[in-house]
């Protein structure tokens, strides 16, 4: 492989870690009080409702009650077919695990919520092979097939959505990783990416730390520099007037120089725009330049098995940015019910990280489709019903709604809104509540 291709390679797993910032292990606390025995007893509840084999109960619970029925019912009807691009069996980034997520949700919804009116889902995977051809190769295999809707998995070039906005086919969800899948008017996205992390990180250093001075180091390509930029512009709005921007190669994984440069400008506050092994050079990095400044990590840095490979004092006081609210006492009850079909229908697939994501992009899309019924689901009745949404219920996330106006300049985006935590003996804390990051970013 070339240089260019191995920087698209590299800069692709950045971005993909960047992105991933909803955690299965955070859920939201929907107590009155956050403590006591009511706590105990919700969790005692919600447990037993998701262990059983049978999770008609524990997904009349959730966000999706309203398409559940009175008993377990099995879908017999006519095949409803559903395209899914997404890149798999390749050596520069394999990521099945986004595909079996959503595999697994039509699995559950066929035997036990009766598919669609009766009609059984079928998933459709094209794998792109990490190629621009892949990615046009896929989209023209759904537009023959004319499918209704295809969803997103990971698609770095974006080729794809192009070609099925040229066909009026919507493109529902994923990790959105290229400009098409943040920009296309057939694009509707559940997450706000590095582009909610850097706003929410901006927003937060320049108003409850009331920094003067912040770094913001980022790896130096495409839609990272994007994302950067985005916090940038959202401190010089907020009124902070040095800000730093620290490039580092995107193949570097040594990020000593890139803090060390940071460290000489005395910043009040590090932003580090980076994941994966990145993540313990960069807190390895922060220690050993004795900065003492507030540091901000994206969500992919809390992963507890990065966590627990770099010393507690390293992590300790560090803010990361999630897409759901943190709990640890009170469960969630459309956590509940993802882990409970992934255990039982995910097939040794790890629950924690990406397959979240298009887990949930699907679970939105499934509730969408049976609000139109099987006999109104086309491509522009599927893009007629995500346009008109607001404030609708997101499963595992933020309310979303896709008029276009969510998060400037990035009009797929239905639900940009990030949370941040604080790690405290490596346990991640939540700090405050939903930080809207589109209204914050819009401002001005």
């Amino acid at each position: 492989m070339n240089q260019s291709g191995k920087n698209l390679r590299f800069a692709f797993a950045a971005v993909l870690c960047v992105s991933i910032l909803a955690l299965t292990a955070c859920s939201e606390d929907r107590s009155s009080n956050g403590s006591g025995n009511e706590n105990s007893e919700t969790t005692a509840v919600l447990t037993d409702l998701c262990n059983s084999p049978d999770l008609i109960a524990c997904a009349a619970a959730s966000s999706i009650s309203a398409q559940v029925p009175t008993q377990e019912t099995k879908a017999t009807g006519e095949t409803l077919v559903i395209g899914m691009i997404n890149q798999e069996n390749t050596p520069v980034g394999s990521f099945p695990e986004l595909s079996q997520s959503v595999q697994a949700a039509m699995d559950f919804i066929n035997n036990q919520l009766g598919g669609v009116d009766g009609r059984p889902l079928q998933l459709e995977v094209c794998n792109t092979k990490f190629s621009a051809e892949g990615s046009t190769s896929c989209a023209q295999q759904f537009v023959a097939e004319s499918v209704p809707v295809v969803l997103g998995g990971i698609d770095v070039f974006g080729n794809g959505i192009d070609l099925l906005a040229d066909n009026d086919i919507p493109f529902v969800g994923g990790i959105p990783v290229s400009t098409q899948s943040m920009t296309s008017p057939n694009s509707f996205q559940f997450s706000g990416g590095s582009w909610g992390a850097m706003v929410a990180f901006a927003a937060y250093a320049a108003t409850d730390l009331k920094a003067k001075s912040v770094a913001i180091l980022y790896g130096d390509f495409g839609s990272i520099a994007d994302g950067a930029n985005y916090g940038k512009q959202t401190l010089e709005k907020l009124g902070v007037t040095q800000i730093q921007m620290v490039p580092y190669p995107i193949l570097e994984t040594d990020l000593s120089s890139a803090i060390q440069a940071a460290a000489a400008g005395n910043p009040d506050a590090v932003i580090l725009l980076t994941a994966d092994t990145g993540c313990t050079s960069a807190f390895e990095g922060i220690a050993t330049a004795g900065i003492t400044a507030q540091t901000f990590y994206t969500g992919a840095c809390a992963a507890p098995k990065i966590i627990a490979g770099v010393s507690a004092e390293d992590s300790e006081g560090s803010i990361f940015n999630v897409e759901g609210p943190i709990s640890r006492t009170t469960p969630d009850a459309d956590s509940n019910l993802y882990n409970a079909v992934i255990a039982q229908y995910g097939k040794g697939l790890d629950a924690i990280g990406a397959a979240s994501v298009t887990f949930r992009a699907f679970m939105n899309l499934y509730v969408v489709l049976s609000e139109l019924g099987a006999d109104g689901i086309n491509a522009g009745s599927v893009t007629k019903a995500f346009r008109g949404k607001a404030d609708a219920s997101s499963f595992m996330g933020h309310p979303y709604t896709c008029n276009g106006k969510q998060f400037k300049g990035l009009p797929a985006v239905c639900a940009p809104q990030q949370m941040l935590g604080s790690m405290t003996d490596r346990q991640l804390n939540q700090i405050g509540t939903w930080v809207d990051v589109g209204k914050i970013y819009g401002m001005g």
